[in-house]
């Protein structure tokens, strides 16, 4: 059965091949049947020969080819002629003495003796030609370069070419669609192919624009020649090279603008969402980066946050951009200045991130695998922690065991460390976690009709045990092409889950004493580890709960995420170069949180009452966004003059709402659900918000012989956020550029690249809270019937703002870039100054009122600096396929407030006050958003060990005042960057990057926590014994050892400069060539590439500091594979 079921399919396969090579030898001979069959009527006269062969190519709808040297098109003659055939064309318009042959779509014209010369004088090469997926391809144009001598391969994609006996000269390979390929026959060493006895086989790719010759804008692409804004564009390879995970940490290393914040408290959590801003801070107030968006995904209300476009779907979450396969990027672009952010409008102030993924190639169907496999470790080289015997020695130091009691408890616990007690608490909620992702992707299609289908999957289980997050997606890709029209759509499902970890924070963990056991005596986890009894002023008892007995009892903890987002896009060249396209884009997510702790939880140990113990929180929402757009393009060329012309508008709405509910009392672990709850909360609270917005915009770009542009865009943007008083805000650009390479008198030097380019422009900025603008209402105080009515009470929420409108940002920026010796040492420097005004901000109201602030346009920031970058490549060697570069880049940003409301003023206030915990912000015009304010220390007076200050009068002091605060410094590094290098050998490639940041203050909190502003009866750093003041330590950094905690006020003290060096990634790759190996071919493999990838090395930092507070950094080691299945 299975025998006369592979006959039946081999058959099937072969009776498809025959019919494919009948319909391409159909095709082909039909067409040479047409051109020899076409006839032509034609009447000139006293025409040139170029003339009459432009009128004929018209009607043919076929090209001449044939050599001006050997045909005299400027010689006139008169043509009458009526239905005639090609041969009779041939000879009125060139002569006897000329013939001509078919070749796909040319009609080539060759002289009768040379001919007959040649083929006296030629040897016959063979060969066949291919694509890159190694299909034949049929009707390649292969011409001797300078001759008329040439032929075309047949449905076979083989060919015959005559040559001359001297065997010199440059074969052309040319064909629709692909890119055109040359070979030298004087370097084709095997002589067996140049005498015919072998075949040459030549391999021609899919034409496209090079990366490095165009920007891509999201919008349009524009050659960058003529591209005058400041845009950095990173190709997929690159990203590949740093990372095998998220594309965007790559990418801050390949352009230092580009920054992404990550958490010092929630480290390597793979559910937390990292901050991101390119070129400073254009926000003030209470925004925190550090913050864990509840409902993944809702980011986009970050006042520094960039726009991201993903594929031509504007305003995507970042973490849908953190989320892709390195595998099937493109590239990532990112737009800085005004000149080329404008067409975004009001949602571009804080520059434009736009990824393009790898779009369907024609050929036959085709199929890819990359899989990437990690290994992650928790990075716990900057704890050092106190063991067993050092914390009870410190205890005692403290005066802990002053009484017989607590003598009794030394003696107890120092028996248990001679027993060999000394728990390492910090392992316990960790492990080496092992994350995986597949991506199975699907393409093919011929020059008509391309697709793309895609799934993946994804499991990344974080270093604290039982987190993580898994997500799965499938992606389909339809592009169709016939004549004028393109038509795409992309269509992608993505789910994502996020589990937290019911261990706790893992701050919990540093704090227990290493002397205390995890169990008890019966191997069971109790709820209490200790009452620890401290005595004195400030001591008591205090409760030290075992984390790990919360893992007897039921938990939930997680997220949820589905969304699915469709992009339809038509394009129709009305003209050569006249083009209008329209698009339309829907996205529809929805999302829920749940978090469910028993009553045994040890968060209700201090309840009494049953039925307050137990909680379930639970948060759903949705949201739907729609965009459509039209849009024009028109290009004018003449001579050395290029117009462009490009209009588009578009309305956006987006519309989201989230429902949050919470409950008490589960006195049954079984009724571990939200309907079991004893008691639910009386009000439900949620979220509702809608916004549309309307844009518009013209550009108009001039080039003059590619070596001038001008660039003017002009965009008008309407939206619901603000005030109906806010009309149409009108944002512009101007920029300018000079191509200096390309002058004469740069000509034949080292200089292969020089470009000075400048822009200035205004763009604009909404990304706040809807409704700001609007009078509200709540019913929350005043939801009950009236007696005297049948309405519900209401009052007044809010104070609407009508003549609320866009912060706006002058961008201004300057840049040169150049290139020596034909590109092989590169650099480039940028200077821009970005004033944001009209900032969003709380403004005090007067009490009559009745509110104490409303939001009003009052704030002002300026960000000013530079980018520089370098490149050089050492060895280049394409003989023997030796390649080395290496690159440096960095960046400076200046950030100073120009303008505070009174409301910011007194939040300055109220933050000054405070002398524990983070330094808060606080705003001075003049000063920059993240200036650092503490009060001056002189250190430990060796005399007395109590910390001396300096106040504002310049006297010294034992008092910490708030009112002595003063900036110190600026917590944005003075400047930061990276340094990478990349080395390959013909398939091995590996790469190192490292990052670094100099100049910048940090305000080392838990060196505070850790050392004086802890209680002992939690474990400490090791520093907090070995470095403390004492009769004989007079000279010690930090206070005497106390039992509780000293209230160490925010000092100089524990301010230092930050000086970093990060190790950041080395990988290491293998291109397996099916060629070499042959049981790839035997499998249908064309290609397999292996990538090992180790990241966080190591840091050489001068600042010693805890990392990941409450969620560890990771280390990690990751192995990418990478098939391509013919």
């Amino acid at each position: 059965m299975n025998s006369t079921f592979r006959k039946l399919f081999n058959l099937f396969r072969v009776m498809k091949i025959v019919i494919l090579f009948m319909l391409i030898g159909l095709t082909h001979l039909s067409a040479e049947v047409r051109s020899q069959n076409a006839s032509v009527s034609l009447k000139l006269k006293d025409a040139t020969v170029e003339q009459v062969i432009l009128e004929v190519e018209k009607q043919l709808k076929q090209d001449f080819f044939f050599s001006k040297k050997e045909v005299d098109v400027t010689k006139k003659i008169s043509v009458n002629l009526n239905q005639a055939t090609l041969d009779e064309l041939v000879q009125v318009i060139f002569g006897e003495g000329f013939g001509y042959r078919l070749v796909d779509n040319l009609i080539v014209i060759t002289p009768k003796t040379v001919v007959a010369k040649e083929e006296e004088k030629t040897v016959l090469m063979k060969g066949q030609v291919v694509d890159k997926g190694g299909d034949p391809l049929p009707g390649v144009t292969v011409l001797i370069e300078g001759t008329t001598v040439g032929c075309a391969t047949d449905v076979d994609g083989k060919f015959s070419l005559p040559l001359p006996k001297e065997l010199k000269g440059v074969v052309v390979f040319r064909f629709v669609g692909m890119e055109t390929q040359k070979v030298k026959l004087a370097d084709i060493k095997d002589r067996e192919i140049l005498a015919g006895k072998k075949d040459l086989k030549v391999v021609m790719e899919e034409q496209t624009e090079k990366m490095d010759e165009v920007v891509v804008t999201g919008i349009f692409t524009r050659k960058k020649e003529g591209f005058t804004g400041s845009a950095t564009q990173v190709s997929g390879e690159e990203l590949k090279r740093m990372t095998s995970g998220n594309v965007l940490k790559a990418l801050q290393m390949l352009d230092p603008g580009f920054k992404m914040n990550t958490s010092n408290l929630t480290g390597s959590n793979p559910n937390a969402i990292p901050d991101f801003q390119m070129r400073g801070q254009a926000s003030m107030g209470n925004y925190q980066s550090d913050d864990v968006v509840v409902l993944r995904g809702d980011v986009n209300t970050r006042p520094n946050q960039p726009l991201f476009v993903l594929d031509g779907v504007i305003g995507v979450d970042a973490t849908t951009i953190m989320d892709l396969d390195p595998e099937q990027v493109e590239s990532i672009t990112l737009l800085k200045d005004a000149a080329a952010t404008v067409i975004y409008g009001s949602e571009a102030a804080n520059g434009v991130v736009v990824v393009e993924t790898k779009a369907p190639a024609p050929g036959k169907l085709r199929f890819t695998y990359n899989g990437n496999y990690e290994l992650q470790w928790p990075d716990l080289s900057v704890y050092d922690l106190m063991d067993a015997e050092e914390k009870l020695e410190y205890e005692r130091m403290a005066g802990v065991f002053s009484t017989t009691s607590q003598l009794n408890y030394y003696n107890k616990y120092k028996e248990e460390i001679l027993r060999g007690v000394d728990t390492y608490w910090l392992s316990e909620p960790l492990r080496t976690a092992v994350t995986h992702r597949h991506t199975l992707t699907m393409e093919g299609g011929d020059e008509a009709l391309r697709y793309n289908l895609g799934i993946n999957y994804s499991r990344e289980p974080g270093v604290m045990k039982e987190s993580g997050r898994n997500s799965m997606g499938l992606n389909l890709s339809l592009q169709y092409r016939q004549k004028k029209w393109n038509i795409q759509n992309q269509l992608s499902l993505t789910n994502v889950r996020g589990d937290n970890s019911p261990y706790g924070s893992f701050s919990q963990y540093t704090k227990l004493n290493p002397y205390y056991r995890k169990t008890d005596e019966n191997g069971r986890y109790t709820s209490l580890l200790d009452q620890k009894k401290l005595p004195g002023e400030g001591g008591g008892t205090v409760n030290i709960v075992n984390p790990l007995y919360n893992l007897l009892w039921k938990y939930k903890d997680f997220t949820e995420n589905f969304s699915v987002v469709d992009n339809f896009n038509i394009e129709c060249a009305i003209l050569d170069n006249l083009r209008v396209s329209a698009g339309a884009s829907i996205t529809k997510g929805t999302s829920r949180m749940e978090v469910f702790k028993s009553m045994n939880h040890t968060d209700f140990l201090a309840e009494q009452d049953l039925t307050r113990k137990g909680s379930y929180n639970k948060s759903t929402g949705d949201n739907v966004s729609w965009s459509v757009n039209a849009s024009v393009n028109y290009n004018y060329t003449k001579d050395k003059h290029l117009l462009s012309l490009f209009g588009r508008w578009n309305v956006d709405e987006s519309k989201s709402n989230s429902v949050n509910l919470s409950a008490m009392g589960f006195p049954n672990d079984n009724m571990d659900d939200f309907l079991f709850a004893y008691e639910m909360e009386d009000r439900v609270s949620g979220t509702e918000s809608t916004s549309r917005t309307v844009g518009i915009i013209g550009q108009v770009s001039y080039m003059y012989d590619m070596r001038f542009s001008v660039d003017f865009s002009i965009r008008g943007d309407l939206s619901s956020q603000f005030g109906a008083n806010t009309g149409m805000a009108p944002f512009w650009a101007a920029g300018a550029r000079w191509n200096l390479h390309r002058e004469k008198w740069l000509q034949n030097t080292i200089i292969s690249n020089l470009v000075l380019r400048g822009s200035y422009g205004v763009t604009g900025s909404q990304s706040y809270s809807p409704y700001q603008a609007k009078e509200t209402y709540s019913y929350d105080d005043l939801l009950f019937p009236y007696p005297s009515s049948d309405i519900l009470g209401a009052q007044l929420k809010g104070m609407g703002n009508p003549d609320l409108g866009w912060s706006t940002t002058e961008n201004r920026s300057l840049a040169v870039e150049i290139g020596l010796w034909n590109s092989r040492v590169n650099a480039s420097f940028s200077y821009y100054n970005n004033y944001t005004d009209e900032l969003l901000l709380d403004y005090n109201m007067a009490p009559s009122t009745g509110f104490a602030t409303k939001t009003m346009n009052v704030g002002a920031v300026e960000n000013e600096g530079y980018d520089i970058s370098l490149s050089v490549m050492p060895i280049q060697d394409y003989e023997r396929q030796i390649q080395w570069s290496v690159s440096m880049n960095g960046s400076h940003n200046r950030n100073v407030i120009k303008k505070i409301s009174n409301e910011m003023k007194a939040m300055n206030q109220k933050n000054l006050e405070k002398k524990n915990g983070s330094p808060e912000a606080i705003y001075e015009e003049g000063k920059s958003t993240p200036q650092l304010f503490v009060v001056p220390s002189l250190g430990i007076d060796p005399a007395t060990g109590q910390e001396v200050f300096l106040n504002r009068n310049g006297e010294k002091t034992y008092i910490w005042d708030p009112l002595d605060k003063v900036a110190i410094g600026d917590t944005e590094p003075k400047l930061r960057g990276a340094v990478s290098s990349a080395f390959t050998y013909k398939n091995w490639s590996v790469s190192l990057a490292c990052s670094y940041e100099f100049g910048g203050w940090w305000y080392n909190q838990t060196l505070v926590d850790k050392i004086e502003n802890s209680s002992a009866a939690y474990n400490l750093d090791r520093r907090a014994l070995s470095h403390r003041w004492s009769e004989n330590n007079r000279d010690a950094r930090y206070k005497a050892i106390k039992m509780t905690n000293q209230d160490t006020g925010m000092s100089s003290r524990f301010a230092q400069k930050r000086n970093e060096f990060s190790f950041t990634s080395l990988a290491v790759g293998y291109r397996f060539d099916p060629k070499n190996f042959k049981f790839l071919q035997a499998c249908r493999i064309a290609s397999v590439s292996l990538n090992a990838t180790m990241e966080e090395l190591g840091r050489i930092s001068s600042i010693r500091t805890e990392r990941g507070l409450d969620y560890p950094f990771a280390r990690t080691f990751s192995v990418s594979l990478s098939v391509l299945f013919n």
